[in-house]
C-alpha cells in the first residue's frame, strides 16, 4: 500500500497542499482530480519521492519513502511524467528498454527476456511500428505512449501516472487507460477528464486550493453538490448505454446557479 500521511508543501511562501491523507491498496486505481492549480501533480510528485513534504510523511507498504535507496524504490514504482526531453539522443526502442534498468547490475547487460519485456510493452499501447524511430522526432502523443510502454516495461508493484491521456486522441485515450485497468498493478493517476476518471478509477481523491475536498468512489465523489463549488460549472450526471456513469457539463449563466457556484 502507497500512503500519504498529512501531506503539506510550500514553495516558496505559496503552500501548495495542506494536511492531504490519502493512500492507494493492492491492485487500486485512484485518480486524483481537481482544477489546476490545485496540486495534484505536486502530491504526485511527494507520492513517488521526486519532492520531499514539508510536513508529513509517505509510506510504501508501511514503510517510509525516504528509507528506500533510489535503485530500490525504481523496482518498486514506475513513473509516467509529462515533462520529458525531446531532445534524448536514443531510439524509441532503447527508450523503452531504460525501463529494464533498476533489474539489471551495475555491469549486466541486457538479455533476451528484457527484450521480449521491451517490445510487449511497445505492442500492448501500439507502438512497435515507432521502435527504430529516434524519440525526439516523434509527436506529443506518441512520445506518451513510449513513456507509458518504458514504465510497463518496469514491471514495478505501483504505476504512478501525471495525465497520460495528455496528448493523446480519443482511442489512445481509452486504450491506455483500459490498458492500466488490466494490468493489475497498484495505480495513482492524474485526470483532468473527470468522464475518464468514472470509467476507469477505482477510487477518486479531489483537490481544490491544495486540500482534499473529498474522496470515495466516483458514484460518491462525481456529483454535482460535491464538483459544482470546485469547477464552478453546472454537472449533470447521467448513464451510459453499457450502464457506466457519466458527466455532462453546462455552464452555469443564470445569476442563481452562478450565486451558488460561487
Amino acid at each position: 500500500m502507497l500512503e500519504g500521511h498529512g501531506i503539506g508543501h510550500v514553495y516558496g511562501r505559496t503552500p501548495v497542499l495542506d494536511n492531504v491523507t490519502m493512500h492507494a491498496g493492492d491492485s487500486e486505481i485512484v485518480g486524483l482530480i481537481g482544477p489546476n492549480g490545485s496540486g495534484k501533480t505536486t502530491l504526485l510528485r511527494t507520492l513517488y519521492g521526486s519532492l520531499t513534504p514539508t510536513r508529513g510523511t509517505v509510506t510504501l507498504d508501511g514503510q517510509p519513502l525516504s528509507g528506500f535507496k533510489r535503485p530500490e524504490l525504481a523496482r518498486l514504482l514506475a513513473v509516467v511524467v509529462q515533462e520529458s526531453s525531446g531532445e534524448m539522443p536514443l531510439t524509441v526502442a532503447d527508450t523503452v528498454m531504460l525501463g529494464r534498468t533498476p533489474h539489471l547490475g551495475t555491469f549486466q547487460r541486457r538479455g533476451a527476456d528484457d527484450l521480449d519485456i521491451a517490445a510487449d510493452a511497445l505492442e500492448r499501447v501500439g507502438a512497435v511500428h515507432l521502435a527504430a524511430r529516434p524519440f525526439s522526432a516523434l509527436s506529443g502523443g506518441e512520445r506518451q505512449r513510449v513513456l507509458i510502454a518504458r514504465a510497463l516495461a518496469q514491471r514495478a508493484e505501483y504505476l504512478l501516472m501525471d495525465e497520460p491521456t495528455n496528448h493523446l486522441d480519443i482511442h489512445f485515450q481509452h486504450e491506455v487507460l483500459h490498458l492500466v485497468k488490466e494490468l493489475g498493478v497498484t495505480t495513482i493517476i492524474v485526470l483532468h477528464d473527470l468522464n475518464l476518471a468514472a470509467r476507469y478509477c477505482d477510487r477518486l481523491v479531489l483537490l481544490h486550493e491544495g486540500r482534499m475536498r473529498a474522496e470515495g468512489t466516483p458514484a460518491d465523489v462525481l456529483v454535482p453538490s460535491v464538483l459544482e463549488p470546485v469547477y464552478h460549472i453546472a454537472i449533470e450526471p447521467t448513464t451510459a448505454d453499457d450502464g457506466e456513469r457519466q458527466l455532462l457539463f453546462r455552464p452555469a449563466t443564470d445569476a442563481p446557479l452562478r450565486r451558488q457556484l460561487a
